[in-house]
């Protein structure tokens, strides 16, 4: 909990030179449904996970899993939610259609991100899972939902997500916020290749099929990463530190969040397009089916739309708790 506690205060600290950033204004289209992990902090340590319905404006019955949900990732399908919870060691898999419990396996340390592989029993799908106390990733198989043997990373891992190639390898990239590093992950083997150097405090990590984009907190860079070779390349300053990256239904821009604002990229080339001011605290960003719109969970508690094309800000929906993951789904 140490380095997310960190996070909170350095996060809370930017709160009031960052406030008086532009209103909400106007509305944003909308479509699918949230699943947003809330009370994700020491200060106030929830247990639940809520879902809303985007296209009504609607927050649903919140969900008990465990305590201190902190990361969320869709099953192969859609039709499952898995959770883990910091405060229990542990993932869950939620019936995103009954919204009924079915699943838990244990986990490392603090476990503080989750993605999802191909491969595991039935083709159900390997979960991995990052724990930032134990430094290593813990593989679960969906098929049977029993944890393998855990895989050593670097210091203090916080983000994962996972790259497949053309030919159908894949391999997971772990950001290590404590080593300022990226591990990869041969997913066939789940055995980790040579650590990758990044800038400092990697907070948030995506993939693309060739491309993978590591956020790094300490000094409000992005930097890209070649799958294929395994080599850092190029890397671009942002105007926040970044919290949370979501791509493009093509690929082809990334939008960063961070600070109290959006900030989209281009993937080729790594180019800076407009920000856009929030009124609150980014902590994580999810796009909807047809890339239209961003949703973007607030440290003070809410939930915010950001239609793309325009860039304007749509009026918060309350959530409550310090709402963090958030994943968007057809229904």
């Amino acid at each position: 909990m140490r380095r997310r506690w960190l996070l909170f205060l350095a996060l809370g600290a930017l709160v009031p030179a960052l406030a008086a950033c532009a209103k909400p204004a106007g509305s944003a289209s909308v479509g699918g449904v949230a699943w947003v992990a809330t009370g994700a902090s020491v200060t106030l340590p929830g247990t639940k996970v809520t879902p809303v319905n985007l296209a009504r404006r609607r927050v649903g019955t919140a969900v008990s899993v465990g305590s201190l949900p902190s990361a969320l990732a869709y099953t192969p399908g859609g039709n499952g939610l898995l959770v883990v919870t910091q405060g229990t060691d542990s993932l869950h898999e939620i019936d995103t259609a009954t919204h009924q419990v079915l699943h838990r396996a244990g986990t490392g340390v603090e476990p503080d991100a989750v993605a999802v592989a191909p491969g595991g029993t039935g083709g159900k799908g390997i979960a991995l899972v990052a724990n930032l106390d134990s430094d290593s990733v813990t593989p679960v198989d969906l098929g049977t939902w029993r944890a393998g043997k855990p895989i050593a990373v670097g210091t203090e891992p916080v983000a994962i997500a996972v790259s497949v190639a053309a030919s159908g390898a894949a391999t997971a990239f772990v950001a290590d916020y404590g080593s300022n590093t990226v591990t990869p992950i041969d997913v066939a083997t789940l055995q980790p290749g040579a650590a990758i150097a990044v800038g400092p405090g990697p907070q948030t990590i995506a993939t693309t099929p060739g491309e993978v984009l590591v956020g790094n907190f300490g000094n409000r860079t992005l930097t890209a990463i070649n799958p294929a070779t395994l080599r850092a390349g190029g890397s671009i300053a942002l105007p926040l530190n970044p919290t949370g990256i979501a791509l493009s239904p093509s690929g082809a821009t990334a939008y960063v969040c961070g600070s109290a604002a959006v900030v989209p990229v281009a993937v080729v080339g790594l180019t800076l397009g407009a920000s856009v001011a929030l009124p609150d605290v980014a902590q994580g960003i999810a796009l909807t089916a047809d890339g239209s719109t961003a949703w973007v969970t607030q440290q003070a508690g809410t939930l915010i739309p950001v239609t793309l094309a325009t860039g304007k800000v749509g009026v918060p929906m309350h959530i409550g708790g310090h709402p963090s993951a958030i994943v968007i789904g057809a229904g």
